[in-house]
Parts: C-alpha cells; structure tokens; sequence
C-alpha cells in the first residue's frame, strides 16, 4: 500500500510517461547518446500535462490518478 506522500508522486499520475520507448518516441536523438533504458535516468519520465521531464518524485496541484 502507498503512504499519502508517494500517492500523489508523478509516478503515479496518468500525466506522467517513463517507458523508454516513449521517452525515445519525446527524444528522437537519445538513442544516439544512450538509450531509454539508461541507468541514469531511474524513473524520471515527461509529464505530458506540464511538458516537462521530471523525476518520478515530483509532485504538483494537477496529479490525477488512475480512472480505471
């Protein structure tokens, strides 16, 4: 179960996009450098509300969690 804190991550909110692929799809020259997949990067992800990349910890007013 999830403490108040991390519910409201953006790892957690339906904004927020990590797979590498899509992180590839955002980047298009980061499979250059590296890869989605780097080590590096941990969870961060973009958050398509704010168009941002952020840390998975991040947190803001607009989290909405999952719908389904």
């Amino acid at each position: 179960m999830l403490k108040s804190s991390e519910a409201q991550c953006c790892f957690t909110c339906v904004h927020f996009h990590n797979s590498p692929k899509y992180m590839e799809s955002v980047y298009p020259g980061l499979n250059t450098l590296s890869s989605g997949n780097a080590s590096v990067r941990k969870d961060d992800g973009i958050c398509d509300l704010h168009e941002l990349y952020l840390s998975a910890d991040a947190s803001c007013e607009q989290y909405t969690g999952d719908t389904s």
